[in-house]
């Protein structure tokens, strides 16, 4: 007997109704630009992740992308990253002027290695006068992205600690998870409350992960 690796077949003939209700609502209105449904999904977002502030972007590389400019990270800046992620997160950092610095990962779980980013800044980082990190040639060190993958959150924890004592910005990179609980030692967070900023997205493989985890 042939067994398929994956079939939400069963799954979507419960839920076909509902989706091709609101695929009609849409086609009808011809809102195919924001509209009421992104609203509506902006306010659902922000309420599910206890954010104060949601919006809807073309893709989770334009939001990471508005992200760093709004945070005024460009040419004299650097981020630190992981090399073990969609090429996007390193491309938008190099987008605004800035430089990536790449970290090492886990190599349990493919995510960022706290330990790893504390020893990139005490080899090749160091703080001046006024406070700011910079890099060995100069940069600002602006901010930390940790890239969420597989469904496993980065350990937050020692990433925070890690920013606040250098006073950077942290941007989580979450296109492959969204609103995933952390067991923090503080107290349970949704992924997105521990950063300034969150980005997000609906990839095809996280859109797999969670009807299989509706199963």
């Amino acid at each position: 007997m042939r067994v398929p690796l994956l079939d939400l077949s069963e799954q979507y003939r419960t839920l076909a109704e509902p989706i091709r209700e609101a695929i009609d609502t849409v086609l009808t209105s011809q809102r195919f630009i924001l509209g009421p449904q992104v609203e509506a999904f902006e306010k659902a977002i922000r309420a599910y992740c206890d954010a104060p502030y949601a919006v809807g972007i073309s893709s989770g590389t334009d939001a990471l992308l508005a992200i760093l400019m709004a945070l005024g990270v460009g040419r004299g800046d650097a981020v630190i990253t992981t090399p073990y992620t969609f090429f996007g997160t390193a491309g938008c950092i190099a987008r605004v002027g800035a430089k990536p610095l790449f970290v090492d990962i886990d190599p349990t779980t493919f995510n960022i290695r706290p330990s790893a980013i504390q020893e990139y800044i005490e080899e090749n980082c160091r703080t001046d006068s006024s406070g700011e990190l910079k890099t060995k040639s100069g940069e600002n060190v602006r901010a930390i992205v940790p890239v969420h993958l597989f469904g496993l959150c980065c350990d937050m924890d020692a990433i925070h600690r890690i920013s606040e004592h250098y006073q950077l910005d942290v941007i989580e990179d979450a296109a492959r998870r969204l609103a995933r609980n952390i067991r923090s030692v503080e107290k349970p967070l949704k992924q997105e409350r521990w950063a300034k900023l969150d980005s997000s997205a609906f990839i095809r493989q996280r859109t797999l992960e969670l009807l299989a985890m509706r199963e």
